[in-house]
Parts: C-alpha cells; structure tokens; sequence
C-alpha cells in the first residue's frame, strides 16, 4: 500500500509527496486495463489477480495503488468519465442538458457495465463532469442543494434508462401490442382498454426510443428547474 493516508481516495494518495519508491504504475493504466476486461467480459472478469496479471504484476504490488475491487471500480468510472466532450454552455437548459445526456446514454452503450456500478468516490473526470452540470444549470438559479440534486436526478434516469434500453425494455416486442389488447379483453381494464382503442393507440411503431430518452430528460428538467426552461 502507499504511505498516504489509506482513508483518501487513490487519485489524492497517488500524489503522497513522502520518499520511498516511486509507482511504476499510473492510476490511469491500472484504469485503461480494468476498462478493457469490463467491456470485453463484463465485471465478473474484473479481480485484483486478474488486473495483476494483465499489467504484468503481482496482486500483491496492485494494492500499492489501490485498497481493492471498489477502488478499481472507482478508477474505471473516472477514465470513461473523460470521454465527455462538452460544449461551451449556451445558456439554454434543455439545450445544454440533452447535449450532456446524448453522450451520457452513449457512454452507457459503449460501457454497458456501467449501470452496474455504483463508484465509491469522484476522480478528477467525474468532478469535471459535476462542474460542467453545475455550469449547465445555474441559469436555473437554483440553490446548491438543489443543484446536486437535479443532477443526480438527470444522471440516474440516464442511467436507469440505459439499463433498460440495454435489457431491450424501452422498445416493446412485436408481438406486445397484441398481447396487451388479449389480456384486456380478459379483464376489467376500462382505461387502458379506452387508450387502446383509440386509432393513435400505441404499438412498436409508435415507440421511439430516442423519444422517451429525451422526453424523461425533459419532464425531469422541468421540475429542477420549472419556469426556467426555455420553450
């Protein structure tokens, strides 16, 4: 292990400045192979031997760096949190908000172990990602509470959503609209069976997935932010 204080986070305890021998590994190398394993095989071929191996180490020498599994999902989170490419804010909430979400739902196909994950600590990608959203809504002129919370609220639904969208639970099958219609002519379901009826009714046409992405952003963003929005 470093000498730094085990308590902080890895990125803080890379820089000790006490003397002994300097890492000959980076935080974000152990990261990049972490990456590798988790797209290619999923998390279950993430492990400190595993890690070790592929960067050529032993596990042993791997918790210099790092306390454990949680900590490499930490540093994972972080290397994708920087494929983010923001814009300049505009000022225009829906605007700048569907920009960052497009790439978060991206960064969720590219990732898809990501939904999985709950990192333990913010690295300096995922800081900036909080300072670019914090930017993205002060035209809102929300408080700081409020603030953390619409963003927390806008990345889980992207989250949760990606997750769905990865299971195939966004887009119904083919064949569900006519299921639906079977089992409400089985019951007493006057509302469903009245919206069903209706010649808009919804079926596998009618569902966009890009549709209900956007339109859950923006139900959400309306009330973080209310009034503020623009039309």
């Amino acid at each position: 292990m470093s000498s730094a204080d085990p308590t902080l986070p890895p990125w803080l305890r890379a820089g000790d400045p006490r003397p002994g021998p300097r890492p000959g590994l980076s935080l974000d190398d152990i990261a990049a192979v972490c990456v590798r394993l988790a797209d290619g095989e999923g998390l279950a071929a993430l492990s400190m031997r595993r890690v070790a191996e592929e960067l050529g180490t032993g596990a042993a020498s791997l918790y210099r760096y790092v306390s454990g599994k949680s900590e490499l999902v930490s540093l994972m989170c972080d290397r994708v949190a920087a494929e983010y490419e923001f814009e300049p804010v505009t000022g225009d909430l829906r605007a700048d908000v569907l920009s960052v979400a497009d790439q978060a739902r991206a960064v969720y196909r590219r990732h898809p172990w990501m939904t999985g994950v709950n990192p333990g600590g913010l690295g300096p990608n995922g800081l900036r990602y909080l300072d670019h959203m914090a930017a993205v809504l002060a035209p809102a002129r929300l408080d700081p509470a409020a603030t953390m919370t619409g963003i927390a609220m806008l990345s889980g639904w992207v989250t949760v959503f990606s997750a769905q969208e990865a299971a195939g639970q966004v887009v119904p099958a083919a064949a569900e609209p006519d299921h639906i219609a079977a089992m409400l002519r089985m019951g007493d379901y006057p509302h469903l069976a009245a919206l069903f009826s209706r010649t808009d009714a919804p079926g596998r046409a009618a569902v966009d997935a890009d549709a209900v992405f956007r339109a859950g952003v923006e139900a959400l963003l309306f009330g973080i932010a209310g009034g503020a929005v623009s039309e």
